[in-house]
């Protein structure tokens, strides 16, 4: 049971939370509440909890603040959720570079929170299975130490290998006193470790996988080879050298879903390189470790090996700067939002198979990838929502497309679902007739000219050749693209000046950053300047006389 802390200046969320959840189910117990940041700072020292739930806006000491506190001050890996009002976005999206693990929306839905603390508390096991936590798991020890050092009693140690029990004290006794024999078992001419993550639902889980391992040693029985254990929160095979192409990975895997489909939703599953030497195998535990580790990139529909590893290193080292720059979530926010605003399938497609590409490349691990779809998608989300009559409406029907990111295993999952979500946001095909782009791109000036529009990002929208979308736009509107802008610009600022607004406030208003550039613009439009203007219209009596 893994220890949780909630944070919140509200009683009642603290109450609530406290007893609405099954805390005990999730695999946690509360250990304490705080009511501000610095006592929970104070509280935290106290109890070193594994996960903090914490409310991000607090009076004094923010909930970012906290996360910050404790992030500095600690090395291990601590998980946080955070608890966000609908007008909280922005804070939330800072949340996302402090590495939380999520954020739940007010007021809080007991499924979501309960679908929440599992998915952290897996996490917590998997870390802490894997040495995060300042120390090596023990089953790991377990299983190695029973193929490094085999003892006469080998029925004890092949109970505790295939039956993922840990080796009894009377087996480590005959271990201290060197009783060490080769298990005839392990007389092959190689060995490979296969790591399998099973994917088996909470509910009635013990014995699911208890069930899922027994057909595993079943199908090692009748082929007279091979040995199960535990490896954590892994399953793990013994093998002589099995997997050696892509294709015996993929049908080795396929049959895996096939023996277990009863009881494991999902499977994913990782091969070290075959080792010639029993005393070898740890290496080749620590390859197919590795890998697993990796699913979320990779995902496959075969069993990972060796040189999906190589090949992901090797894109690393090959990173560069300009690749940072090119998978700014910030940069790829506003791409998303225009292609929201204009109701874009094909763009916004487009978008996140941009961000399917980068991000991986640039962030690497799954929690950052998280983090930076999660950071795009609020800052999308939140400029789309404030441009809405219904503003908060729209938050609410699509934060899902934020918290989900959290829920999916694997990268294409993410991406696959954002997809679906956002199709169905967009409620309509985008047929991609130039004619159509043309009035969206119209449309689009008329509502977005106070904004730094450039042809070269609606062209990569559309994914035209931007001189091309240009003269296509000429061929509609008879103006240039720049041209078109400024005049609707000018426009605009016709009616604010009529309004008596100063010039240099005009200029913001209708997107020109510099007021001495838009006094050029409007004379060259207007013929006269934006305050000689101003005064004549106002003397007019507010028509305008141009």
């Amino acid at each position: 049971m893994y220890k949780a802390m909630i944070v919140d200046d509200e009683p009642a969320i603290r109450e609530g939370l406290s007893s609405i959840i099954d805390w005990g189910d999730c695999g946690f117990r509360i250990v304490d509440t705080a009511g501000s940041g610095r006592e929970a700072l104070e509280k935290f020292e106290e109890h070193q909890p594994e996960l903090v739930i914490v409310d991000i806006r607090m009076p004094g000491m923010s909930g970012l603040e906290v996360i910050r506190s404790i992030r500095e001050m600690n090395s291990e890996p601590f998980h946080f959720l955070i608890l966000s009002g609908y007008a909280d976005f922005d804070y939330a999206r800072q949340a996302m570079g402090f590495g939380v693990d999520g954020y739940l929306l007010k007021p809080v839905d007991e499924e979501e929170m309960t679908a929440e603390l599992k998915r952290v508390r897996r996490s917590i096991e998997d870390e802490k299975e894997n040495g995060k936590w300042g120390g090596a798991s023990h089953h790991e020890r377990d299983w190695i130490e029973a193929l490094l050092f085999p003892v006469q009693a080998d029925g004890a140690i092949r109970n505790a290998i295939e039956l993922g029990s840990p080796l009894d004290e009377g087996t480590r006794q005959a271990e201290q006193h060197g009783q060490h024999l080769a298990l005839p078992a392990l007389d092959w001419d190689s060995y490979q470790i296969i790591l399998l993550d099973l994917r088996i639902p909470d509910w009635d889980r013990q014995a699911r996988q208890a069930a899922a391992k027994q057909r595993l040693a079943e199908m090692c029985r009748e082929q007279g080879r091979g040995m199960v254990f535990e490896a954590g929160i892994y399953t793990g095979l013994l093998l002589p050298a099995t997997v050696k192409t892509e294709e015996k990975a993929a049908a080795l895997l396929a049959a895996w879903r096939q023996e277990l489909k009863l009881w494991a939703t999902e499977i994913y599953a990782a091969a070290g390189d075959p080792v010639a030497k029993l005393t070898d195998i740890p290496s080749s535990f620590e390859q197919a470790l590795r890998l697993l580790e990796r699913t979320f990139l990779f995902g496959m529909e075969r069993v990972m090996l060796s040189s999906d590893l190589h090949q992901l290193e090797a894109m690393n080292v090959d990173m560069d700067e300009a690749s940072n720059k090119t998978a700014d979530p910030v940069r790829y926010a506003e791409k998303l939002y225009y292609a929201l605003d204009m109701a874009s399938r094909e763009a916004a497609l487009r978008v996140l198979k941009e961000m399917k590409v980068q991000f991986p490349q640039v962030y690497r691990t799954e929690a950052a990838i998280k983090a930076a779809f999660a950071q795009a998608f609020t800052l999308a989300l939140n400029k789309y929502a404030t441009g809405q009559d219904q503003s908060r409406a729209v938050l609410e029907e699509h934060s899902s497309l934020i918290t989900d990111v959290y829920a999916h295993s694997t990268l294409g999952e993410l991406v696959d679902h954002s997809v679906e979500h956002i199709l169905q946001w967009i409620g309509q095909t985008d047929s991609g007739d130039k004619e159509i782009i043309m009035k969206q791109m119209v449309d689009f000036i008329h509502s977005h000219y106070d904004e730094n529009l450039r042809l070269e990002l609606l062209a990569d929208m559309f994914n035209y050749n931007s001189g091309y979308l240009g003269k296509l736009f000429k061929s509609h509107t008879g103006e240039a693209f720049n041209a078109y802008l400024d005049k609707v610009r000018i426009e605009r600022a016709r009616e604010l000046l009529a309004q008596g607004i100063k010039v240099h406030q005009v200029a913001g208003r209708v997107g020109y950053a510099n007021a001495d550039y838009f006094h050029s613009k409007f004379k060259k439009y207007a013929g006269m300047s934006p305050s000689s203007y101003r005064n004549r219209v106002q003397n007019d009596g507010g028509t305008d006389g141009c």
